[in-house]
């Protein structure tokens, strides 16, 4: 695989088009992913038990006696009725039985390598698409430092990576920061990036010197702007506009757990209506 696969971008107004199409109101699908697409779907990150055993969130509102339902929130939906306050978890008490809740802001490089692959049948520009990565991630280095973004050069997309599970480091490439231009929007600023369809699963830190960490992007789309996925770092669900038949294939992938939005939908925190 050529390190120029996933390389930093200067092609800032690439990102324009966006800025153009998303909702002022925060807290939308249309605030998140772009407005004017026929179709929205909502992927829900799974949680993570004991032992790395992944759950979907309609087990855990099985468990739970919950309703699940397409603006479901995983904070109503963990708990019976009769527990409405989330108790702090520690570490140990994930690791000695409770369930650790989705991972916010990243989908595990096996269901977005599932993504992935629904993605590149609706884009006729799979090799040129954009990468947009937050700048305000804690494992980010600091620029005055001139310190640098970890990426694998290999492929994770046949490692599963719970939330808990840490893949071994592979040979990586260094991508510096120092110079690079950012995407600026109202809500957040990104690092922009370029590559194949494929190289969204490329991304990743150094949890040590021997463990890596993959990250989804916050935001990528291809270049002829067939769709646009977002994993906003503040939800526990990805969400991805394009066109109907997209739609209608993410829906049917088992893989996923999937449910269809709209652009007014609410999906912040306090949006689950049925669960209380």
């Amino acid at each position: 695989m050529s390190e120029t696969r996933l390389h930093a971008s200067t092609r800032i107004d690439e990102a324009e088009w966006l800025r153009a199409r998303l909702q002022t109101s925060m807290g939308r699908v249309a605030s998140i992913v772009p407005d004017g697409f026929p179709a929205y779907v909502r992927i829900l990150h799974p949680s993570c038990g004991p032992y790395d055993q992944l759950s979907t969130w309609a087990e855990v509102a099985a468990r739970s006696g919950r309703t699940m339902h397409r603006l479901a929130q995983y904070h109503a939906i963990e708990l019976p009725p009769a527990f409405p306050d989330r108790p702090n978890r520690s570490y140990g008490e994930v690791i000695n039985g409770l369930v650790n809740p989705p991972n916010n802001g990243s989908l595990q490089p096996d269901l977005l390598a599932a993504l992935c692959e629904i993605l590149a049948a609706h884009t006729t520009t799979r090799e040129s698409c954009f990468f947009c990565v937050w700048d305000g991630h804690g494992w980010l280095p600091d620029r005055s430092t001139g310190g640098e973004l970890v990426f694998t050069s290999n492929d994770l997309t046949d490692i599963p990576s719970p939330p808990l599970h840490r893949s071994p480091v592979l040979p990586p490439f260094p991508i510096e920061l120092e110079t690079q231009r950012k995407v600026h929007f109202p809500s957040r600023s990104y690092y922009l990036f370029e590559g194949s369809l494929e190289a969204a699963t490329q991304f990743g830190w150094k949890l040590t010197e021997d463990c890596f960490m993959p990250e989804s992007p916050n935001l990528f789309w291809p270049e002829d702007r067939a769709w646009c996925v977002a994993s906003e770092i503040d939800l526990y669900c990805t969400l991805v506009a394009g066109s109907e038949a997209m739609a209608e294939a993410l829906i049917a992938e088992k893989r996923l757990e999937t449910w269809r939005v709209y652009p007014e939908d609410s999906v912040t925190y306090d949006s689950d209506k049925v669960n209380h």
